[in-house]
C-alpha cells in the first residue's frame, strides 16, 4: 500500500462504497480487506437475494459479484439490476474461478462492465475497481450537473415569462386606447419600459454567472431602503388594477435600511407578488406592509385568495409543484415560482414563511431581511 493510500484509509476519506457478493465468507474477507485497506467502503453479501436487499437499502458505487451462487447466480442478479430503473447502471464486475470464453460472455450480456478471473491478481483488481468507481462518480457528477443546469433553464424561463406577459398586455392595451387617454397611455408606456428593465437586467445576470452553480450564485449585498422595496412593489399596481384588485402598500415611518442583493430581492417580491395577484379574486385587496421586528425589516404580503391547504404545507417550495388553489384569470402556472423565491432567500441569508392569514381569509407571504442600524449611504 502506498503512503498517499495509507494516508486516505486513516484519515477515513471513503474513495467509494463496493459491495461485496460471495457465498464463501473467506472470499468476502480477502476482497473485502484489500478494498478497506485502499479507503473503500465494504458492504458484504452472501447471496443474492441479500445483494439486493443490500441495495435497496443503500445503493453501492460498484459490484463485485460471484457468478455461482446456491439460491440466484451471479447472472440473475445482474439481470435483476438492468431491469429496475434506480440499479440500471450501477457497475457490475463479476468475480469468478469460471474463466471459459462463453461464460464471460454471458457474464457480459446479462449486463456487467467487466469479468475478474479467481485467482486474481490483487493490483489488477484494484486498478479495475478504481477504474469503475471513478467513472460511477463522474456520471453522477454529470448527471447532478445536467440536472441543474435544467432547473437554471427552467427558472429563466419563468422569469421571463411574467414579464413578457406584462409587456404585451401593456402594448396591446395602448393600441386600444383612445386618443384622449394620455394619462393611461404614459402609464403603461412606463410599465413596459420598466418591465423590460427587469428583463435586461435578468438576462446579464444570467449570461454572467451562467458558468456557475445555482446554488453557489455570487451575490452583492447592499443596504436597501423602504423607498427601494417600496418602489420593487408599486411596479405591480397595473397588473393588479387589471384584475380588478387593489394593492396597498403600508411602510413604517422610520427611514429604515436591510441589508441584502437588489436583484435576488427582486426576484423573490416579484414571484410573490405575481402569486398574490395571480390566486385573488376580482373585488379583492392585497396588502404590503414593512414592519420593523426583532432587528429585521420584514415584507408581508396578504391576499384574500383561497390560502393553503395542509397538503400544500409539505411541498410549498418544491419544484414543478402546482398547489391546490386555481388562477382566478386563467394565468399559467409552472409550479416554480416560490422554489425559486425560497432558494434566492436562503442565498440571501434572509428567511421566507408561507401561511395562511389568522383570520382564514387567505394567505400571508413574510420575507424578513437584517436590519442595518446605521446606514452610510
Amino acid at each position: 500500500m502506498t503512503a498517499e493510500n495509507s494516508s486516505s484509509a486513516d484519515h477515513g476519506i471513503t474513495r467509494g462504497v463496493v459491495l461485496v457478493v460471495d457465498d464463501q465468507i473467506q472470499n468476502i474477507q480477502v476482497v473485502g480487506t484489500m478494498l478497506t485497506q485502499e479507503g473503500y467502503e465494504v458492504i458484504p453479501a452472501t447471496s443474492g437475494a441479500q445483494a439486493l436487499q443490500r441495495i435497496a437499502a443503500r445503493m453501492p458505487d460498484l459490484v463485485l459479484l460471484d457468478v455461482v451462487m446456491p439460491d440466484m447466480d451471479g447472472f440473475a442478479v445482474c439481470r435483476k439490476l438492468r431491469e429496475h430503473p434506480d440499479t440500471a447502471a450501477l457497475p457490475v464486475i463479476f468475480v469468478s474461478a469460471a474463466n471459459d470464453a462463453e461464460t464471460i460472455v454471458r457474464g457480459l450480456e446479462a449486463g456487467g462492465v467487466d469479468y475478474i478471473t479467481k485467482p486474481f491478481n490483487k493490483a489488477e483488481l484494484l486498478a479495475r475497481v478504481r477504474t469503475q468507481v471513478d467513472l460511477q462518480h463522474a456520471r453522477e457528477t454529470t448527471t447532478r450537473i445536467l440536472r441543474e443546469r435544467e432547473n437554471i433553464v427552467s427558472m429563466v424561463a419563468h422569469d421571463l415569462k411574467n414579464p413578457l406577459g406584462a409587456i404585451r398586455f401593456s402594448a396591446q392595451t395602448l393600441t386600444e386606447l383612445a386618443l384622449e387617454k394620455t394619462g393611461t397611455a404614459a402609464e403603461l408606456t412606463a410599465h413596459i419600459v420598466t418591465t423590460c428593465d427587469q428583463m435586461l437586467r435578468f438576462i446579464e445576470r444570467f449570461l454572467t454567472n451562467r458558468a456557475q452553480e445555482a446554488e453557489q450564485e455570487r451575490m452583492t449585498t447592499v443596504p436597501i431602503s423602504i423607498a427601494q422595496i417600496h418602489d420593487m412593489l408599486g411596479t405591480w399596481h397595473p397588473t393588479a388594477r387589471r384584475k380588478n384588485t387593489t394593492l396597498s402598500l403600508r411602510l413604517p415611518d422610520a427611514p429604515l435600511h436591510a441589508r441584502g442583493d437588489l436583484f435576488t430581492l427582486r426576484q423573490i417580491l416579484d414571484n410573490l407578488m405575481s402569486n398574490a395577484v395571480k390566486f385573488s379574486p376580482p373585488g379583492s385587496q392585497i396588502v404590503a406592509r414593512l414592519l420593523a421586528e426583532n432587528a429585521k425589516l420584514v415584507i408581508s404580503i396578504e391576499d384574500e385568495g383561497p390560502g393553503f391547504s395542509d397538503s400544500d404545507f409539505a411541498r410549498l417550495f418544491q419544484d414543478y409543484t402546482r398547489l391546490s388553489a386555481r388562477p382566478t384569470g386563467g394565468e399559467s402556472s409552472t409550479g416554480l415560482g416560490l422554489a425559486i423565491a425560497k432558494r434566492g432567500a436562503d442565498r440571501m441569508g434572509a428567511h421566507l414563511m408561507l401561511d395562511n392569514r389568522p383570520d382564514g381569509a387567505g394567505a400571508v407571504a413574510r420575507l424578513a431581511l437584517p436590519i442595518i442600524e446605521k446606514c452610510e449611504l
